[in-house]
């Protein structure tokens, strides 16, 4: 049996995805750039997409700029803006962001920026007071996730968006699908990706607010306004849109199904000796835990062998050997932040995969500890 758990990193085709993109390749797809006949059909479709995509955010579909996933979006948005400011202004991430988003941060500090981490809880949850207490009169930005993708926190981005007050505020909602996108008042970025709903690897988008501008980070064309270069990728902007449209169609009941599901496995996890779960507020998706004594990489081996697919977190550092950033920030120790095993749900999971994966869990546990996977 093969079950797949690790829909944070990427999910399967949708079926109506599939079928489109089995249609899209069937037919001659012109440059949506190009001027005769396959060019204008082109461009057509692909501005059909952006209508739909703002359609579904809420959007003007002039801020809709598509990129070729969420880490370029991230990075578009964070190192767009603040390059348009003076040396030396301010801006604000929490501990728990993406890597695509943190170091981005990061680097800006090797420009002359400067650059606060807004503290989280226990939960992951990021604190606002603590947040807003960073802001300075030269805040710029300030960068937060919607949904944590390593332990599906849902952060107060309503509560700061409410309170924005001079800054620019940019939203990672990659992960939030199954919860909602947030509502786009007091935003004025917000990522997307298309892989993490079923869609295809490689196709994302970046909302931003009307009237904005950033340095772009790709030049050599006029594509999406002057805004990002490159030949547009007109069947991944058609599938993104396919994505995000079946995901809010079916959210309400996926959101359910889900839940019960993730209740289920939980159950079965929360019974194994030395478990601990991580997280409070979650999106119904992601649930990750820690078994004491264990670390993750021989857990997820034994996994893998009984063909269980999870991850210890995000795809984008999990080859890492350091401890989860994520769960340090959270308070927790190297070497919990070293064992944090995620579990996360989407659209073809069932009962009987989360079933087996449940039962099979406490016996690998086990035997990871007997064959001395622990912390010395």
């Amino acid at each position: 049996m093969s079950i797949y758990l690790d829909y944070a990193a990427t999910a399967p085709l949708r079926p109506e995805v599939r079928a489109l993109l089995a249609r899209c390749y069937a037919q001659d797809w012109g440059n949506a750039s190009s001027l005769h006949r396959d060019g204008h059909a082109a461009r057509m479709h692909f501005e059909d997409a952006r209508e739909r995509i703002a359609r579904v955010l809420g959007a003007r579909v002039e801020e809709i700029i598509f990129t070729s996933g969420a880490t370029e979006a991230n990075n578009l948005a964070i190192l767009g803006w603040m390059r348009q400011q003076p040396r030396g202004s301010h801006l604000i991430v929490s501990g728990i962001e993406h890597p695509s988003t943190w170091e981005a941060a990061e680097a800006l500090t090797y420009e002359g920026f400067q650059l606060d981490i807004a503290p989280v809880d226990s939960s992951g949850r990021v604190d606002v007071a603590g947040l807003l207490h960073r802001v300075r009169a030269n805040t710029a930005l300030v960068s937060l996730m919607a949904v944590n993708n390593e332990v599906g926190t849902i952060q107060p981005v309503a509560e700061l968006a409410r309170l924005a007050r001079g800054w620019k505020l940019h939203v990672d909602a990659v992960q939030s699908g199954l919860v909602g996108w947030p509502e786009l008042a007091g935003i004025d970025m917000l990522s997307l990706s298309a892989h993490k709903l079923g869609g295809p690897v490689g196709s994302g988008c970046l909302f931003l607010r009307q009237g904005l501008r950033l340095a772009p980070l790709l030049i050599g064309g006029a594509q999406e306004d002057h805004r990002r270069a490159g030949t547009s990728n007109v069947i991944g902007a058609l599938a993104l849109a396919e994505a995000l449209e079946a995901t809010g169609r079916q959210r309400s009941e996926e959101t359910g199904r889900l839940t019960e599901l993730r209740d289920q496995l939980e159950a079965k996890l929360g019974a194994i000796d030395g478990a601990v779960r991580l997280g409070s507020e979650r999106s119904p998706h992601i649930s990750s835990w820690f078994f004491e004594g264990v670390r993750a990489e021989p857990l997820l081996v034994l996994f893998d062998l009984e063909g269980i697919s999870v991850s210890s977190g995000s795809a984008c550092s999990s080859h890492s050997v350091e401890p989860s950033r994520v769960v340090s920030a959270m308070g927790f120790s190297p070497e919990q932040a070293r064992g944090l095993i995620r579990f996360s749900l989407g659209h073809a999971s069932t009962e009987k995969e989360v079933d087996f994966a449940g039962r099979r869990a406490g016996l690998l546990v086990e035997k990871a500890r007997r064959q001395g996977g622990t912390e010395n």
